[in-house]
């Protein structure tokens, strides 16, 4: 798998198991924790994990509040906008089969 699907979907599964629709917590302040978190476990800056969503996944989604837009949405309603970009993005050939297998274990 890419480096840059994997590190999305790092951050998604761990926003994904951090957030609660029904706490007062901001989706915000989950992937921001998320993504520390993982950076520390890799011993990187926070920047190199968060370009996965800033930078990596452009033109599609451009800047955070539209990948947070994104996610909430997939949080909520089950959207599958997210899942779409994600696919549009794959760079190797178990990409997407990884990320099908990501978003229907979500469901």
């Amino acid at each position: 798998m890419s480096q840059r699907i994997d590190d999305v979907l790092q951050i998604l599964a761990g926003i994904r198991s951090g957030y609660r629709g029904d706490k007062p917590e901001p989706l915000r302040r989950v992937r921001v924790r998320v993504v520390r978190q993982i950076a520390k476990q890799r011993g990187v800056d926070y920047q190199t994990i968060a370009d996965a969503y800033i930078r990596r996944l452009a033109p599609d989604i451009e800047r955070t509040p539209a990948f947070d837009r994104l996610v909430e949405e997939w949080l909520a309603s089950g959207s599958p906008s997210l899942q779409r970009i994600l696919e549009s993005h794959a760079l190797d050939r178990c990409d997407p089969a990884r990320i099908r297998e990501f978003f229907a274990s979500a469901a």
